[in-house]
């Protein structure tokens, strides 16, 4: 949803400057890109067409051409950069180049590939799940995105496993030194496995004379290798329909290539890796996502987040975000690097970049490199505790005055609110770009502790409720929201504050990832109690294990009851059975963890705690 207004400081002239995000040209990170593939598909909702494909070659040559989509490529596993050919592991795993190299096969598919006829040596007849086959008619949500899209549907895809046949938005594109193929030649190519295709269809059996030939273009394939989806539009499913924006028929594709070669070619200058100089380069870097898996043809953390979490709204799918990139994403480092390629961050400083390529408007703001206008006394609203530490930014105006039109022009890009501000921190160090890394950045680069983050979490609730309070017309009802990476349009620190008595349609639109900042501030204070309880058991203990362990030895003794408090002989120490580990703590350490905590309230309880489940000696069991 997020464009926004701002003016540019600029030494030879008191003019403001109005920006948008939509007025960048090529500048790289749309909508918080940090991939070429969420680049294009930001710019580009829908790829169905020869103009959306044109505009598609003609983007991906601004923003770095054939080299920096490779590098990219290279950079999620999906191509080894030493032979330029597609990977044929389990991790990252690429279905159709597995097909193609021979590593899986479909052996019920042999008659099938036979009607190919001559071409049955260049191409492969792939074919769906069983299961998604089933249900090529049904409406069910569940189905209808991964469904077949016609009673027939199959793919074909090359034996070719150079990057360069990857999708059809490269073909033609690498330079003849890195070999990649002159563009007659990948008509030539293209037209063969039209033909190929059309063959099979004829051939196999079954299949009426109305075929369509689709191809889904990079920036919303699902797969990082060829494939044409042969479909017997005789019967179409729901899925044809539902899958409309992104079906490019391979007669546009052709009809895009032949325009380029009847001009002399591509009406752009093919870059080489030894002269690509955008951010997508590797740079020599290692490879950090190695091990990583991929899915959903998924080239950069942001868009696995995404892809795997639809709706990030709760502490339930924040906790899950967090624990996927620790456990299966590579951690803060992927985050890090993808982060630096995007050039939104820089790698020795680990700093937000605030320049112009890429666009990082809340880092703009937050470096006094941007001001926007009027917002002087808004920021005085914030009162001197917090105007040190945070900045309150505005939506553009036009946004603002259109908060609550249902127009489909304006819902989700107006603001979510009559009355919509944001609050950005000062503080420019990376850890502090999205909710997502708080308190996760290693210390050796700088990163705070959780115990860190959750006080500058809460500080920053405790500074948008003091603007509020001191702004006019704000009602009580005060709306505190963070949108988590992979989700996020900008990629600088923003929290959302809006009053929850004049929302508009853009709040229900953006509904799906408004991440209030209590859940936030709930996982973190729990997982500051997972530490610290780690810190209670010795160094290789087991959490997970014990408390196994403890609870079943509890249920066999009838344990379990609630009792008052316990202490122990020494009234500074609290008697805990942590997971069947007994312990004695000092109180003092308890009260070490956050107010209202679990641990917070075994050492200092309340009345309307009702006293805790205890072991049969009487320790307080957690």
């Amino acid at each position: 949803m997020w464009s926004w207004v701002c003016s540019a400081i600029d030494d030879k002239s008191d003019d403001v400057l109005w920006i948008s995000s939509q007025e960048v040209g090529p500048a790289f990170g749309y909508d918080g890109a940090t991939s070429l593939k969420s680049e294009l598909a930001s710019r580009l909702p829908r790829i169905n067409d020869a103009p959306t494909f044109a505009e598609a070659r003609r983007l991906l040559t601004q923003l770095g051409g054939s080299a920096a989509l490779q590098s990219e490529l290279a950079f999620a596993g999906v191509v080894d950069p030493v032979t330029d050919e597609l990977t044929v592991d389990k991790i990252p795993f690429n279905v159709f180049a597995q097909f193609a190299s021979g590593k899986m096969k479909q052996p019920s598919l042999a008659a099938a590939q036979e009607a190919l006829g001559e071409y049955k040596d260049k191409f492969l007849i792939c074919a769906n799940l069983p299961e998604n086959d089933l249900h090529w008619d049904s409406d069910d949500p569940k189905w209808i995105s991964k469904a077949s899209m016609a009673m027939r549907h199959r793919f074909l895809t090359t034996k070719n496993l150079h990057w360069q046949w990857f999708n059809m938005l490269t073909v033609g594109l690498l330079p003849a030194a890195e070999g990649g193929v002159a563009l007659a030649e990948a008509i030539k190519e293209i037209e063969a496995m039209k033909a190929a295709a059309l063959r099979f269809a004829k051939h196999v059996g079954g299949w009426s004379d109305q075929v369509g030939l689709y191809v889904n273009v990079f920036g919303h394939n699902n797969v990082n290798s060829l494939f044409v989806h042969i479909l017997d539009m005789s019967e179409v499913g729901p899925g044809f329909a539902f899958q409309a924006y992104k079906n490019c028929p391979l007669d546009d594709v052709l009809k895009v290539l032949h325009a380029e070669l009847a001009a002399g070619g591509p009406p752009w200058p093919l870059l080489t890796r030894a002269l690509h100089s955008t951010a997508l380069q590797c740079s020599g870097k290692k490879r950090p996502t190695a091990g990583v898996a991929f899915t959903g043809g998924a080239t950069s953390v942001k868009e696995e987040i995404m892809g795997r979490l639809p709706q990030l709204k709760d502490a339930a799918a924040y906790r899950e975000a967090r624990r996927m990139l620790t456990e299966e994403l590579g951690g803060v480092a992927s985050i890090k690097n993808e982060l630096e390629r995007a050039q939104f961050v820089y790698e020795e400083s680990n700093m937000l970049t605030v320049g112009t390529n890429p666009v990082n408007i809340f880092a703009q703001i937050a470096s006094d490199s941007i001001k926007q206008p009027g917002m002087d006394i808004e920021q005085m609203h914030l009162g001197p505790e917090y105007r040190c530490k945070f900045k309150i930014c505005c939506n553009r105006p036009e946004n603002d005055a259109y908060w609550d039109s249902d127009e489909p022009a304006w819902v989700g890009k107006a603001s979510m609110s009559r009355r919509h501000k944001f609050l950005t921190t000062k503080k420019l160090h990376f850890q502090w770009f999205n909710a997502l890394v708080f308190g996760l950045v290693d210390e050796s680069l700088g990163g705070a502790s959780k115990q860190e983050a959750f006080e500058e979490v809460t500080s920053m609730k405790a500074a948008a409720l003091e603007y509020t309070k001191n702004a006019v017309e704000w009602s009580d009802d005060v709306g505190l929201f963070f949108h988590v990476f992979g989700h996020n349009n900008v990629n600088s620190l923003h929290m959302h504050i809006l009053d929850m008595n004049a929302l508009g349609p853009s709040y229900y639109k953006h509904e799906y990832r408004n991440c209030p900042v209590d859940a936030v501030i709930k996982v973190l204070r729990e997982e500051m109690e997972v530490e610290l309880v780690a810190s209670l058991l010795s160094p290789d203990a087991q959490i997970s294990s014990l408390a196994s362990e403890g609870i079943a030895r509890l249920a066999s003794a009838g344990a379990g009851k609630r009792r008052p408090w316990v202490r122990g002989t020494d009234a500074d120490t609290v008697l805990l059975d942590v997971g069947g580990e007994r312990l004695s703590v000092a109180r003092d350490a308890l009260l070490m963890a956050p107010e209202r905590s679990l641990l917070r309230r075994v050492a200092a309880p309340r009345p309307e705690d009702g006293g805790f489940s205890v072991d049969g000696d009487g320790r307080v069991f957690l």
